[in-house]
């Protein structure tokens, strides 16, 4: 019985685990086609999300195997206070072994916020969305679409009027 526990609880884990990595892929593959559609635009947002200088910026992306991947390594290095040579060394020296044994050899604990957000894909940094961002301000208003109109505010006259 307990044997059946452990096994279900590790296959839960683990596809939990595959998941994240899913989640964090499909992050750093956008981030990727990002880059490879304005590496210009993608460097100086590398530069000023991530308080980041060219020279960081240039070593990073001569380091990594994909733009992605500077991204997320320019994070790591923020979070864990650890120089940017220091991350790509680490990067170097596990690939093959996953953003999350990366992130734990530098000092992140499993089970914190940082691991969580980094396993999830979310590292508070979308580049990629900010064209749809700014469609949906044109299409319903500086407002989002939050306003009540004409004829719909409070009071006891609230959507009487001409088309009544």
């Amino acid at each position: 019985m307990i044997l059946r526990t452990l096994l279900i609880a590790l296959m839960l884990f683990t596809l939990g685990a595959g998941v994240a990595s899913a989640d964090m892929d499909a992050y750093l593959n956008r981030l990727t086609a990002y880059a490879g559609a304005d590496l210009g635009r993608f460097r100086a947002d590398l530069g000023a999300h991530f308080g980041a200088s060219a020279p960081e910026i240039d070593l990073a992306l001569r380091t990594v195997s994909r733009h992605g991947d500077a991204a997320l390594a320019l994070w790591l290095s923020n979070r864990t206070r650890q120089p940017l040579d220091v991350v790509l060394r680490e990067y170097q020296a596990r690939q093959g072994q996953g953003w999350g044994a990366l992130a734990q050899s530098l000092g992140i604990k499993p089970g914190s916020a940082d691991f969580h957000a980094l396993k999830r894909g979310d590292l508070g940094w979308h580049p990629d969305r900010t064209d749809r961002r700014d469609r949906r301000v044109e299409d319903y208003g500086r407002d989002g679409g939050k306003s009540k109109g004409k004829d719909k505010g409070k009071g006891k006259d609230k959507g009487k009027g001409s088309h009544r």
